[in-house]
């Protein structure tokens, strides 16, 4: 099946009504003009998944703040917890950093500010009477380089992820598929230039300890009660690209977070990728990726708002700290890299 023979709108007819954030992606994906880029190359698919881990490490941080159900990291609050209802989540994330090579390039990278504002808004619900909680899931993000310019470039990205939860045990295996498209644009959203299509089979494992490092005992929910959170997702990936090549990919993604005290909380993760792009003209492009990302979180008290209740109508603001290393080796030497990210954000969640 030819990637522009690929439509996603099969998958969404068969869906609950409730998915309104779908039929945003499915309006997106149908409207936006089909072009092709030859600069766009492979590569990309590695400086793109490094900034999904980024940000994903940031949406994964216990704080509180409310967080979409679909996340890299399996320590993400709530990521193995059913759904009591149907519920939507709106998410601002507003990072800043210092990027040491702007364009990833192999050699003579350009060290810039990176400004990537991302919003999001997600739905998340039971699905009907079975073990399972339905996820859906859609961004709209915007990168700028102050000094490379020429990488500037927007995106919006979508998820829809079925997963297994056991309703009484939060730190159960737990199993998922996910359907993921994306598209990317020129800057200010001018002109698309890629294409890609994710279909993720993989799962959840976390193990929780309180303050002496006791096992928490299983429950539906034990955030309250873990300081001590250790996870590990891991999955394979089937992504459709247009422009070629397509690829397929595997997974193995460790995290943990420490909970210090109720305004800090610190988290470790590594994105560990080994991808197989698609044969073109002969030749095949095999990627190693490496990224290490630490988070640092600083929880707004709530009593700089007043009360509890006037800190969740501001979002439950928090602010996230960042360093990672992304390295990328290819048989592709244009497409081997090495990037230091350095930065915070503000990060803002509301569920209703």
């Amino acid at each position: 099946m030819s990637i522009l023979s690929f439509d996603p709108k099969r998958w969404f007819d068969a869906l609950p009504k409730g998915a309104i954030v779908l039929a945003a992606i499915q309006v997106a994906l149908l409207a936006a003009p089909v072009s092709r880029l030859a600069a766009q190359s492979a590569a990309n698919d590695a400086r793109s998944d490094g900034n999904d881990a980024r940000a994903d490490a940031m949406f994964a941080a216990p704080g509180g703040t409310p967080m979409p159900l679909d996340n890299l990291f399996a320590t993400a609050p709530g990521l193995e917890q059913q759904a009591r209802r149907s519920q939507f989540t709106f998410n601002i994330l507003a990072p800043i950093f210092f990027n040491s090579n702007a364009e990833a390039a192999n050699t003579g990278g350009t060290p810039s500010a990176e400004i990537s504002p991302i919003i999001g808004l997600s739905w998340s619900s039971p699905f009907f009477q079975s073990p399972f909680r339905i996820s859906a899931n859609f961004r709209a993000e915007v990168d700028r380089f102050t000094q490379a310019s020429s990488v500037d470039f927007d995106k919006l990205a979508g998820s829809l992820r079925l997963q297994y939860v056991d309703a009484t045990n939060d730190q159960a295996f737990s199993p998922y598929f996910a359907y993921a498209p994306r598209m990317d644009f020129n800057a200010t959203f001018r002109e698309r230039f890629a294409t890609r299509h994710d279909l993720n089979l993989g799962f959840n494992k976390i193990f929780n300890f309180d303050g002496s490092f006791q096992r928490v005992p299983f429950a539906s929910n034990t955030l309250a009660a873990t300081v001590w959170s250790f996870g590990l997702t891991s999955f394979v990936q089937r992504r459709f690209r247009d422009p070629e090549p397509s690829s397929i990919a595997f997974f193995l993604i460790p995290s943990a977070t420490y909970v210090i005290s109720e305004n800090w909380n610190f988290s470790l993760g590594l994105d560990f990728e080994r991808r197989w792009f698609d044969p073109v003209q002969g030749f095949a492009q095999q990627d190693w990726f490496l990224e290490p990302i630490a988070t640092l979180e600083f929880v707004l008290p709530s009593s700089w708002f007043g009360s509890a209740g006037n800190a969740a109508l501001f979002g439950r603001p928090a602010l996230d700290f960042q360093v990672a290393y992304e390295n990328n080796w290819s048989n592709v030497q244009a497409a081997t890299y090495n990037v230091w990210h350095v930065g915070g954000a503000l990060k803002l969640g509301w569920r209703f």
